[in-house]
């Protein structure tokens, strides 16, 4: 089946995360900057409790005619048959790059009334295209009703299904429900740690890779991570409390999602330090959201003094988790950046001496690393994939 994958507000990143994944995809390509068309074969509702990128997931609609009216009559039978679980006939049309389709919405309800007697509903937005939010709450997935996705690819008009949405309200209970939660510290969102930890992991299997996080705040890479599969888990912060709170939270998400297999370890560490706890190479990933400095006011920014003090912290944590992770592991990490005016750490002094070298992110796009950033933030985060150097 060709599938539609939607990303969210950072395509790039939610691009480089689909790929790292599942590299088999990889020969999809991109349409109106954000959405990724794709032969798959895999099922859509586990695809998205893969990914955190990922806002929809379309399955394109075979059979359309190149004609307008014969694709209207096609469309209305499609839905028709996808709308069983209720008598009232209930759909709605996002419009992508079209805008030639703008009463699309209103010819499919003629349509459909030709073809039968149920009532009909169609459910409409502001916005060119409706949210997951709406898909959810209005029951636009079959067999209760039925969203339609309207692409311009080049000069074809491309009709996808929504069959898989991300689940909103799943994503707000792990980041504001769980307890171990400090606001105060920085939070990585739970999306954003995901995403790191597919670009992370690459094709491998979830189950069978021990992840740690040397920087794990409240524990959020480690809960995702142990949402993904993966059973052996690490973390270590210099704080006490984190510590506490991170055990707190992975203790929570173990009986919250009834994750019987889920071993971790977590303990009070200088990253700077070699890991006590921990013997050579036995992480296979690392991911870790790094000290991003003190949190700036309106206006202000790092001095220089204190951007070369991160330097130096990263600079020697990365020279002692090169004893721990596996020869062929690899280590992404979240490095803050000063967003306007625009000023990044120098990557190579973070790297110097430390044996490892960028493994360019989305390299067909060109892009070593990934700058994530959310509207009106002042420190935003450079996404980094690492690898030892050959």
């Amino acid at each position: 089946m060709k599938l539609v994958f939607q990303f969210g507000s950072q395509p790039d990143l939610s691009r480089a995360e689909l790929t790292s994944r599942f590299p088999e995809l990889a020969a999809g390509h991109l349409v109106a900057g954000r959405f990724f068309i794709v032969d798959c074969s895999e099922s859509p509702a586990w695809l998205m409790e893969q990914l955190g990128g990922v806002v929809k997931i379309l399955e394109v609609v075979e059979g359309i005619s190149k004609k307008p009216d014969e694709m209207i009559v096609h469309l209305a039978d499609h839905i028709l048959k996808q709308t069983t679980e209720k008598p009232k006939v209930v759909y709605g049309v996002s419009i992508i790059n079209a805008p030639e389709l703008k009463g699309v919405g209103i010819a499919l309800k003629r349509a459909i009334q030709e073809q039968s007697e149920r009532s009909v509903r169609v459910v409409v937005s502001r916005d060119p295209e409706l949210s997951s939010a709406t898909v959810t709450l209005e029951g636009l997935l079959p067999p209760r009703g039925v969203e339609l996705v309207f692409l311009k690819d080049s000069s074809q008009i491309v009709a996808a299904q929504t069959v898989a949405v991300q689940a909103f309200g799943e994503w707000s209970e792990r980041d504001y429900g769980r307890p171990g939660r400090d606001a105060k510290r920085g939070m990585l969102p739970p999306k954003l740690a995901k995403m790191m930890l597919n670009i992370a992991l690459g094709a491998r299997e979830p189950s069978s890779v021990s992840v740690y996080d040397p920087f794990c705040g409240s524990g959020t890479v480690l809960i995702e991570a142990a949402l993904l599969g993966a059973t052996r888990l690490f973390g270590s912060d210099i704080l006490k409390q984190a510590v506490d709170d991170t055990k707190l939270s992975l203790e929570w998400t173990r009986k919250q999602f009834n994750l019987t297999d889920v071993n971790f370890d977590v303990f009070k560490h200088d990253a700077t330090q070699a890991a006590a706890h921990m013997k050579r190479e036995s992480a296979d990933v690392i991911v870790a959201e790094t000290f991003l400095g003190r949190p700036l006011k309106k206006g202000e920014s790092l001095s220089a003094g204190e951007k070369q003090e991160l330097v130096t912290l990263y600079n020697r944590a990365l020279k002692s988790l090169g004893a721990v992770l596996k020869s062929d592991g690899r280590i992404v990490l979240a490095i803050p950046f000063q967003v306007a005016p625009r000023e990044l750490l120098p990557l190579h002094e973070i790297l110097e001496g430390t044996g490892f070298t960028v493994d360019p992110i989305l390299n067909d796009a060109g892009l070593k690393t990934i700058l994530y950033m959310r509207p009106d933030q002042r420190t935003g985060r450079q996404i980094v994939r690492l690898l030892r150097g050959v």
